[in-house]
């Protein structure tokens, strides 16, 4: 289950999805240019036999035409050379010749094999055929034909001729006439024509160069797109968590927005961070309003039952009744102070302040103020606080925090009872400790006694219990939780309770 829970949360990944993305573009002209290069090679096959297959046309035509010479002189083969030349084709041929009786293997008048250059066409200067037939034996052409002067010999040969022109030889077709062995070599120009077809790389060809052009602006694009919106909400994504973690950015949603589409999202993120801003405040605001509203008239009550009490006789019904008065006012006081706690909780949990608290610091404040209580209930503390432990928090959420713990652990220790506080490092935590020495509690309440109004009070001590209203460790966790930290609950081996606080540190 955890693999398949992990595959779908890559599946939804936009990251994931944008780095298959970068590899399917990266992939599919990888594929497709060698698809398109083995189709390429067939084309060019084809086309090269089918020039080759001109060229043996062209000599067996020349074949036909010398046959019928028994001495043919240079300007007869001239002529026919130009009257069987292919025009429009766009093509170029030599003709050579070794008379019959000629050494093939040596060299007769300086050509290799003993052939001559005696035509071409178009038709060359003397001094032309001269440059031709000497590039012709420099780039090892009149070897390949045969000294039998039988066969022909397919070529894809690139040449450059005297006058510097790339060529590609697509042929030589040798025959035998009674006059001697005569050789026939096509060529065509690359710079058009089927040559140009021919002597080019693949990669070089406009089509390929153009696709090539278009794919590249296509996955710019797309890419371009797919980032651009990955950097948009991740530079969202920074500014929550700034805005979580209790600073106040320099700058608004919009302003870090890059993309027109998504300006109406940064709009709403900007209005929703100033409305729970300004409802924070109005919590705080109604907390403070409310508790010194009722404030007020609980101190008056609470004065007029004074006069009171030496006026009444005692043992009288009138006593207790201005007893139950008094129990009434001060449940009632009681109340305000615990709504004006969930008020700055709510509060809190809405827009947590954040600043760099020294927890040590803070803690052994708390603990010197809380000395008197603790000895009036004869309960001692002792201390384990690590110097210099910061947090990452609220100075005011921490010691409500601090102090809701330390009044449940002081209302259950025992006369002589001892409440343990430490403060250490945890790794990339401060964890906080609070034991006593009471009576633990049972599982089903250690499962729910961070939940509101939930109090657990063995005591028969009615008074106790009707002073707690089952929300100090309520809004101890909240205001952990609304800093990033963690507050668990277990029962001690030796009897009694521990608090485990975990608070992300500064340091």
């Amino acid at each position: 289950m955890p693999v398949i829970e992990a595959l779908r949360l890559v599946s939804r990944s936009l990251a994931a999805r944008f780095f298959l993305l970068v590899l399917a573009f990266a992939a599919v002209p990888l594929i497709l240019y060698g698809e398109f290069h083995g189709a390429e090679k067939i084309r060019r096959a084809a086309l090269l036999s089918t020039l080759q297959s001109d060229g043996h046309l062209i000599a067996q035509a020349m074949r036909i035409g010398l046959e019928r010479v028994r001495q043919p002189s240079i300007v007869e083969t001239r002529a026919l050379l130009e009257r069987i030349g292919p025009t429009g084709l766009n093509m170029k041929m030599r003709l050579l010749f070794r008379p019959a009786g000629g050494e093939a293997g040596g060299k007769d008048g300086g050509e290799e094999g003993g052939l001559f250059l005696i035509a071409a066409s178009p038709p060359l200067s003397a001094d032309g055929l001269e440059r031709e037939r000497r590039e012709l034996a420099a780039s090892g052409v009149i070897r390949t034909i045969p000294s039998s002067c039988d066969g022909t010999t397919p070529l894809d040969l690139r040449y450059r001729d005297p006058d510097g022109d790339e060529e590609v030889l697509t042929s030589i077709t040798p025959f035998s006439t009674p006059a001697g062995c005569w050789a026939v070599i096509t060529s065509h120009s690359t710079r058009d024509g089927p040559g140009s077809l021919l002597g080019r790389p693949y990669w070089r060809a406009y089509e390929v160069q153009m696709a090539a052009v278009i794919y590249a602006v296509l996955a710019l694009l797309v890419l371009t797109l797919v980032g651009g919106l990955w950097r948009g909400l991740r530079r969202f994504g920074r500014q929550a968590r700034a805005i979580g973690s209790g600073h106040t950015p320099k700058t608004r949603f919009a302003c870090l927005n890059r993309i027109p589409e998504l300006a109406s999202v940064a709009d709403e993120f900007d209005r929703m961070v100033a409305t729970l801003r300004a409802s924070a405040d109005a919590f705080r605001h109604a907390a403070e309003d409310n508790a010194h509203a009722f404030k007020t008239p609980i101190a008056t009550i609470a004065q007029a039952i004074e006069p009171l009490r030496g006026a009444l006789p005692a043992g009288s019904g009138a006593e207790r009744s201005l007893q139950l008065i008094e129990a009434s006012v001060a449940r009632l006081d009681a109340l305000v102070q615990a709504a004006r706690c969930m008020d700055e909780a709510s509060a809190a949990l809405v827009h947590p302040p954040r600043q760099r608290v020294d927890l040590s610091r803070l803690v052994s404040t708390i603990l010197d103020t809380c000395e008197s209580t603790a000895l009036v209930r004869r309960v001692t503390f002792g201390r384990k606080i690590a110097e210099e432990c910061v947090v990452w928090a609220g100075a005011e959420l921490l010691e409500t925090v601090v102090e809701n713990i330390l009044d449940n652990a002081l209302s259950f220790s025992p006369e002589g009872g001892v409440v343990t506080v430490g403060v250490a490092r945890g790794g990339r935590t401060i964890v906080l400790t609070i034991e006593d020495e009471g009576p633990g509690a049972p599982g089903e309440v250690l499962e729910c006694m961070f939940q509101r109004y939930v109090s657990y009070r063995p005591t028969a001590d009615r008074a106790a219990a009707e002073s707690h209203f089952g929300i100090g460790l309520w809004i101890a966790r909240r205001n952990v939780e609304a800093v990033g930290g963690s507050i668990h609950a277990g029962n001690r081996d030796g009897g009694g309770l521990r608090m485990t606080v975990s608070l992300p540190s500064a340091g």
